[in-house]
């Protein structure tokens, strides 16, 4: 018969917390604030490219943004329960969970206006084309030549 596989949180939550660290969860913790550090500069080149005018560097870095999220948010629950414990304090983890914060929402905000503002220019560029486009047939006299295929409508003045 197979044996019960057995998992480190779960005999943590049966025992009633968490309690200390093992090397294992230190290892994370390494990890974690590594990838966190990672992140950070990350985002600092991306905002100071944006800054300077360097928009092409948003697609070049969106591959590694979304890999680096990615293992963040798979590594993040074995973290959580040592964020306020002393090994990560220790290596300054709520520090740099802070300026990852603070980080992310100046990219955001950044991001968040180049969008608006392509949108802005894109809807301009749309209303400059209509205004200046022909939408249909003119005769010698500037006026709209209707559809051919549209009866022609008109008024006699007469009774």
């Amino acid at each position: 018969m197979i044996a019960a596989r057995q998992f480190r949180l779960g005999e943590r939550q049966k025992k009633g917390g968490v309690g200390e660290p093992t090397e294992r969860d230190i290892q994370n913790i390494d990890d974690f604030t590594g990838k966190i550090s990672e992140a950070i500069d990350l985002l600092r080149k991306e905002i100071n490219a944006i800054n300077e005018g360097n928009l092409n560097i948003v697609s070049d870095l969106f591959e590694d943004k979304s890999n680096i999220l990615k293992w963040l948010e798979l590594k993040m629950p074995l973290v959580e329960p040592f964020i306020r414990k002393d090994a990560a304090l220790a290596r300054k983890l709520p520090d740099r969970l802070d300026e990852f914060k603070s980080a992310v929402e100046e990219n955001s905000s950044l991001l968040s206006r180049m969008a608006t503002a392509a949108g802005t220019v894109a809807r301009e560029i749309e209303k400059a084309t209509q205004r200046h486009s022909l939408n249909g047939l003119y005769g010698k006299s500037g006026q709209k030549i209707s559809d051919p295929n549209a009866p022609k409508m008109t008024i006699d003045r007469e009774f």
